[in-house]
């Protein structure tokens, strides 16, 4: 949930994590229903986790979920840096990821497990 986030702070957040998910390799999309923000980030797996551990420790959010994680050969988003999307066009792809790669954390090196 993105506790009491106006869309406008929402087009402000969503500005800056381009300009900085731009520098880092992230690419993914990215939607808010005024209520809750679902996204999918694709990057360098470091990167990318530490981006994922940063959004779970936000005050801002709360119910942060993983949902799927997995290595990938070939990417969703590529040239598209963080596309805002409808949710249902996010659950969309979201549905397709997960058919193709799964649930949880499939990843090679898990994430809990990398941190540990």
């Amino acid at each position: 949930m993105a506790n009491g986030l106006s869309a406008e702070e929402f087009a402000e957040i969503l500005k800056h994590a381009r300009e900085w998910n731009e520098q880092h390799a992230i690419r993914g999309a990215i939607a808010f229903d005024g209520r809750m923000v679902t996204q999918i980030l694709e990057g360098p797996e470091e990167v990318v986790d530490l981006l994922f551990l940063r959004i779970q420790s936000d005050p801002r959010h709360t119910g942060v979920v993983l949902q799927s994680r997995a290595d990938i050969e070939q990417s969703q988003f590529d040239g598209f840096g963080m596309s805002r999307m409808s949710p249902s066009d996010l659950y969309m792809i979201a549905v397709s990821i997960e058919e193709k790669h799964g649930s949880g954390d499939s990843a090679e090196t898990p994430l809990f497990a990398r941190l540990a």
